[in-house]
């Protein structure tokens, strides 16, 4: 799994000078975000991005490169598996839709791409994926163009079954002050599935909260045993609940309904914190990063009276004390007040302060 996130160089295969080229964007993303490695490109022309030669066969290239990144048309990439089998290539992204997800043809196609890879030995992303960062080494493979003002580096990794998804994650838990550390976007998981991944990043040292976005579970008791023995959080962010979302994730990732009830129970009993959306992900991986709390005392500082009084009855529900402030600091609260017309409690109220510094 290592190649995947720390590949030492990487061959990008679909590469064209055409500014509408899809496969070029992976290699400015490259280049944007920092990749330090050796780069190669493969197209059907001969020419030059961003400063990286396209040779027109993978025949042309060294052996042994640690990752190759296939975004071509669906029929092409058996073929293109094969060669990489005997270019000595045994990790490799497929970008590529036009699979399972797509027609009966293309699952027909997608079973004939795992026989090629298990015949060499190769593992594999996707197909229909938008792929792998990791920030700590630059590795930046979506065949969208990211920037890195949207990425900021944290010690949340997330694992998405969609491509659009995993950037949606990316986007806000850096805009939240969390910050990604890795993402993979894993698409019809046709070799490696949500539990390789999962099991890799349980033990990577530079992810500590794990954020799954799936459509189905490909082996649900993996996936439970490795979150009851886990000693990082996993949260579980689960989609395709209803008729109407199994028709778009059946054409979407070729994914599979669960039952719903059955999958929440499972959740609870392994420890697996089961968010509802975007908002409540962020939400619970905002919490996971604070430190932890150690008792049932509470000060709450409020920007109005209305705010103060929904945290204490919040409090209250979740089993939390509000203690009276401490006398010395609430002297020195008071300075700061134009007029006595607060009384200092807990929650307490500092709405005509207004003044975010002094928050």
């Amino acid at each position: 799994m290592d190649r995947f996130f720390y590949p030492r160089s990487i061959v990008v295969i679909g590469v064209s000078e055409k500014p509408d080229n899809l496969a070029r964007n992976i290699l400015t993303n490259l280049r944007t975000f920092g990749y330090r490695g050796d780069l190669y490109a493969v197209g059907r022309r001969e020419g030059e991005v961003e400063g990286v030669p396209i040779v027109t066969s993978l025949d042309q290239l060294p052996g042994g490169i640690d990752l190759a990144v296939i975004l071509t048309p669906a029929p092409t990439v058996p073929d293109l598996v094969e060669a990489c089998g005997r270019k000595d290539i045994r990790r490799v992204v497929i970008e590529s839709g036009g699979f399972g997800e797509f027609s009966e043809e293309g699952r027909l196609l997608e079973q004939r791409l795992l026989e090629v890879a298990r015949r060499w030995g190769i593992r594999f992303v996707g197909p229909n994926c938008i792929s792998v960062v990791n920030l700590e080494t630059g590795v930046c493979l979506p065949f969208a163009l990211l920037s890195p003002e949207m990425a900021r580096r944290g010690r949340v990794s997330v694992v998405s079954q969609s491509g659009g998804v995993s950037i949606t994650y990316l986007d806000r838990l850096s805009a939240a002050g969390v910050g990604v550390n890795k993402v993979v976007s894993i698409g019809n998981k046709t070799d490696l599935d949500e539990t390789d991944y999962l099991a890799y990043l349980l033990e990577d040292p530079g992810t500590e909260i794990v954020v799954l976005y799936l459509e189905s579970l490909s082996d649900g008791r993996r996936l439970l045993d490795l979150a009851c023995s886990a000693s990082k959080p996993v949260v579980v962010h689960k989609a395709n609940r209803g008729e109407a979302g199994w028709r778009i994730a059946a054409s979407h990732t070729a994914a599979l309904a669960d039952d719903d009830r059955i999958v929440s129970a499972a959740f609870r009993q392994a420890g697996i914190l089961r968010a509802e959306g975007f908002r409540d992900a962020v939400a619970i991986a905002q919490g996971l990063s604070l430190p932890p709390v150690r008792g049932d005392h509470l000060v709450v500082i409020s920007r109005s009276g209305g705010h103060a009084v929904i945290a204490a009855d919040a409090a209250e529900v979740h089993g939390f004390r509000l203690p009276p402030l401490p006398e010395t600091f609430a002297r020195r609260v008071r300075g700061f007040f134009r007029a006595d017309v607060i009384d200092l409690t807990n929650p307490l109220d500092l709405g005509v302060i207004f003044d975010f510094d002094l928050y």
